[in-house]
């Protein structure tokens, strides 16, 4: 099992479940122990319901879970309410490692979201997909939420898979046939009017899990709409629609999905940079919004 599968079982599966469980078992001698188990098991929550990656599990758990553990520590509490608040001599022997835990979780919460907003000035585009529901791998302002933040033409990039009616990505946690995840070989569609600047093609599709690192856009485009530049990338070999230099118009087929370049499964990658021209690594990353909304990691966008 590959270890990203091996960490999100862990982190979105196994330890939900400790924590649901622990609501329960054993039970608290006091209500203050119930109430550190209770934060904890909230901050923690909270925190796996805004950095987790819910595509691969099915998008729902990251409302479904947590509404769950509400459920589960209001029914927890009707064990304990009759019991005093506090039994213990020490409170910080007792409670503190507990309440320290959902302070730190808590603040790792704060920090994720604090990346749902930005105060440069975005650029307005058509989201680059027909019909269908979209999920948002990665994105948004900061590192937690957006593996790309760090780099600087990169700041507000996305990763863009599609859904399938369970909520996943793909037909399986990690299939090995690319058909089996529902982006592959969707069409993608101008963003914007413009011009295509730079094309890129006949990079084969990586195999699930590998990468090239030696051309890290794979099959590309970048299109000049107005003073922003806009990567699109991971086309399918061949796919290729639009030759460099040509005019381009909002929801023109650009190309299609695919797995090539520094890519280890299916998806898009877009990012808008100011400067840089034809160098997709220089310029300034500038955030893009779509219909007004600027999309994050979790974030899912239908289209009728």
């Amino acid at each position: 099992m590959a270890w990203p599968i091996l960490i999100l079982l862990i982190t979105q599966v196994l330890l939900p479940a400790f924590f649901l469980s622990w609501l329960w078992l054993p039970r608290p001698v006091d209500r203050l122990g119930w109430f550190t188990r209770a934060a904890y098991g909230a901050a923690y929550f909270s925190f796996i319901a805004v950095i987790g990656r819910w595509d691969f599990l099915g998008a729902a758990l990251a409302f479904l879970l947590p509404a769950a553990y509400v459920v589960a520590a209001a029914l927890s509490y009707l064990r304990v309410r009759d019991r005093p608040w506090n039994a213990s001599s020490s409170l910080l022997r007792t409670h503190g490692f507990t309440a320290a835990m959902a302070v730190f979780f808590l603040a790792l919460t704060a920090r994720a979201l604090s990346g749902y907003g930005y105060q440069e000035t975005a650029v307005e585009l058509a989201f680059p997909f027909a019909a269908g529901t979209y999920y948002i791998g990665q994105g948004g302002g900061t590192a937690s939420i957006n593996h790309h933040h760090g780099n600087q033409s990169q700041r507000f990039a996305l990763d863009i898979v599609a859904l399938n009616t369970f909520g996943m990505r793909a037909n399986g946690l990690l299939p090995e046939d690319l058909a089996d995840y529902v982006i592959y070989d969707q069409e993608v569609e101008s963003p914007c009017n413009g011009i295509a600047i730079s094309t890129h093609d006949g990079i084969d599709d990586n195999r699930i899990s590998e990468t090239n690192t030696e051309e890290p856009a794979g099959n590309h485009v970048i299109l000049a709409c107005g003073t922003a530049r806009i990567l699109l990338a991971h086309f399918r070999k061949g796919s290729i629609a639009v030759a460099a230099g040509a005019i381009v118009t909002k929801g023109q087929a650009l190309g299609r999905v695919g797995n090539s370049g520094n890519s280890s499964e299916p998806h898009l990658h877009m990012h808008a940079y100011l400067g840089g021209t034809r160098d997709y690594n220089e310029g300034q990353g500038v955030p893009m919004t779509f219909d007004g909304r600027f999309l994050v990691r979790g974030s899912t966008v239908t289209v009728p």
